[in-house]
C-alpha cells in the first residue's frame, strides 16, 4: 500500500538516517508536482518535523522544504506561508541550536527572498523572515550589509543596528567561512575537492595501528572544514540547475561522505589493514556515472513538469 504525505514526509526525516534519502525527497516532490492538493499535507508534516528534537530531522526537513520549493514552487510558497512555517524557521535560527541547521535555514530564506524578488516580490514574507535574522544580527558577512543598506533605503525608518564583520561573532559555530555565500557554484566544487584532497592526504599519512594522529587539531579542523564543504555540497546537489555541476556534486558528496567515515573508522579503531578507499575522479566516474546521470534528469524532470 502506498504510504500517505505524511509518512513519506516522515521516512525522509527519520533521525536514525546517515544520509539524504534522495529517492524519499524526489518522490515526495514528485507526488506534489503531480497533484498541488498534496502541498499542504507535506508542507504540515514538514513543520511538524521542525519542531523535532533530533538536529538530523530538523536537518533533513530543511533539506526536504528547500528540494520541494526549487522544483516545485508556488505551491509551496503558499504553504509555507499558509501554515506558519517561516516563523518556525526564524526562530530554530535566533535559539543558535545545531549550526548545520542554523546555516542550511539562513542560506535557504536567502536564496529564496532573492529569487522571488526581494521585499516588492510575490511573496515578501521570505524577505521579512531573512530581514529579521539580518536585524538580530544573524550576520553572514557582505551579504547583511547589502540587505540591511537596501531595507534602510526603501524604508525610511529602517534602523542600521547590523553589526558589521568586526562586531560579527567570530567562533566557527556562529559564522561560516566569509565566501560561504554569493561564490560561483564552480569555486564551491573546488574548495570542497581541495579539502577532500587534503583529508585524504592526511588519513594515509596515519598509522591504522597507532591512530592518534588522527585525533591532533590539524586534522580535526580538516575533518570541521570537510564536514562544512559538504553541507554546501548538498546544497547545490538541490539548487545548482546546472546539470554538470549537479552530477559532479552527487559524486563530491559520496566521497566526502566516505573520507568522513574513514576519519570516524581510525578514531574508533575499525581501520583494518585494508588499503584506503581511492577517491580519484576517473577511477570513480565510470562506477558514479549512471546513478548522479539519473538523479540529474529526474531532478530536471521535475522542474519541468512543475512549470
Amino acid at each position: 500500500m502506498a504510504l500517505t504525505a505524511a509518512e513519506l514526509v516522515h521516512a525522509a526525516t527519520s533521525d536514525k538516517l546517515t544520509e539524504t534519502d534522495w529517492t524519499k525527497n524526489i518522490e515526495i516532490c514528485e507526488l506534489v508536482a503531480q497533484d498541488p492538493r498534496h502541498a499542504r499535507d507535506v508542507v504540515k508534516s514538514i513543520k511538524k518535523r521542525l519542531g523535532s528534537k533530533h538536529h538530523n530531522t530538523q536537518l533533513f526537513a530543511v533539506m526536504l522544504l528547500e528540494m520541494l520549493m526549487n522544483n516545485v514552487g508556488e505551491h509551496i510558497h503558499e504553504q509555507v506561508i499558509d501554515t506558519g512555517i517561516l516563523p518556525i524557521l526564524v526562530k530554530i535560527v535566533k535559539k543558535k541550536s545545531d549550526f548545520p541547521v542554523r546555516e542550511r535555514i539562513f542560506l535557504l530564506l536567502d536564496a529564496t527572498q532573492t529569487s522571488l524578488g526581494g521585499a516588492s516580490g510575490k511573496f515578501p514574507q521570505y524577505y521579512n523572515a531573512y530581514y529579521e535574522l539580518v536585524s538580530a544580527g544573524v550576520q553572514f558577512p557582505q551579504r547583511a550589509e547589502v540587505v540591511q543598506s537596501n531595507h534602510a533605503n526603501s524604508q525610511p525608518n529602517g534602523t542600521n543596528n547590523v553589526p558589521n564583520r568586526e562586531q560579527a561573532p567570530t567562533r566557527p559555530e556562529s559564522v561560516p567561512p566569509k565566501d560561504a555565500e554569493t561564490v560561483p557554484e564552480s569555486s564551491i566544487i573546488q574548495k570542497a575537492s581541495n579539502a577532500l584532497q587534503v583529508l585524504k592526504e592526511v588519513l594515509d599519512a596515519v598509522d591504522a595501528q597507532n591512530p592518534q594522529a588522527a585525533r591532533d587539531e590539524f586534522t580535526l579542523d580538516l575533518v570541521e572544514q570537510c564536514s562544512f564543504q559538504k553541507q554546501r555540497v548538498m546544497h547545490l546537489v538541490m539548487a545548482s540547475r546546472d546539470e554538470r555541476i549537479v552530477s559532479r556534486a552527487i559524486e563530491l558528496n559520496e566521497q566526502l561522505h566516505k573520507v568522513l567515515a574513514r576519519h570516524d573508522d581510525l578514531l574508533a579503531g575499525r581501520v583494518t589493514t585494508t588499503a584506503p578507499p581511492r577517491f580519484d575522479h576517473e577511477d570513480e566516474e565510470a562506477e558514479e556515472e549512471e546513478e548522479p546521470e539519473q538523479l540529474v534528469r529526474r531532478f530536471l524532470a521535475i522542474t519541468l513538469n512543475s512549470n
